[in-house]
């Protein structure tokens, strides 16, 4: 008789366990469903990756999508810059620069003016504190807040798709990591994608 009321025990007990094993999988594989589908929503607000000059933009910022507008502080000044940029040196470099409400973004990838993917991954002066930066980085900036920065740690990459300096038009896709290095705040830029004609 005791070992049948172990018996019921035990057996109700493994239907329970079994039965919010399922609810935790099924409650798992709703929370995975969800963010696929929230950063297919994000990325599906961004510019398409464009290769005609279009002057065009686009990244998530920790899975939220950014888009220039070159609004709020930046208000009056176009939402994008950049493109081949000369040197003092004389050499040429790509820089590419997107302006928010109040933030911006920058890809900075010296000596570069070809097709091919460039890495991020050195510690760098950047601009406009520096002339002459000593290598290649990406930068996000909020107003009134020290920036983040690609460095030996935080690294990141640029795919340049394009590049035809008889046209200026140059067309890539990015992704990186940065740190504000004042706070050590990490932030991941992810399915970045630009197409400028040099302005």
């Amino acid at each position: 008789m005791l070992w049948c009321f172990f018996f019921f025990v035990e057996t109700k007990y493994m239907k329970i366990t079994m039965r919010i094993t399922n609810n935790a999988f099924l409650v798992a594989l709703l929370c995975v469903t969800l963010a696929v589908s929230g950063c297919r929503k994000a990325v599906d607000q961004l510019p398409p990756a464009t290769q005609t000059g279009t002057n065009t933009f686009g990244c998530l910022i920790n899975g939220k999508a950014w888009i220039p507008t070159g609004g709020g502080a930046f208000s009056g000044i176009n939402p994008t810059s950049g493109g081949f940029f000369g040197e003092p040196n004389g050499s040429v470099s790509i820089y590419i620069k997107a302006y928010g409400e109040d933030d911006d973004v920058a890809i900075y990838l010296k000596n570069i003016t070809a097709e091919g993917r460039y890495d991020l991954n050195k510690n760098t002066s950047i601009m406009p504190a520096a002339v002459l930066p000593e290598a290649s980085y990406g930068m996000y900036d909020i107003m009134y807040d020290p920036e983040f920065v690609t460095d030996s740690l935080h690294t990141g990459a640029v795919t340049i798709t394009h590049a035809d300096r008889n046209t200026g038009i140059v067309s890539g896709t990015f992704e990186m990591t940065l740190s504000q290095k004042n706070t050590g705040h990490v932030l991941r830029i992810t399915n970045g994608r630009f197409d400028y004609k040099t302005h």
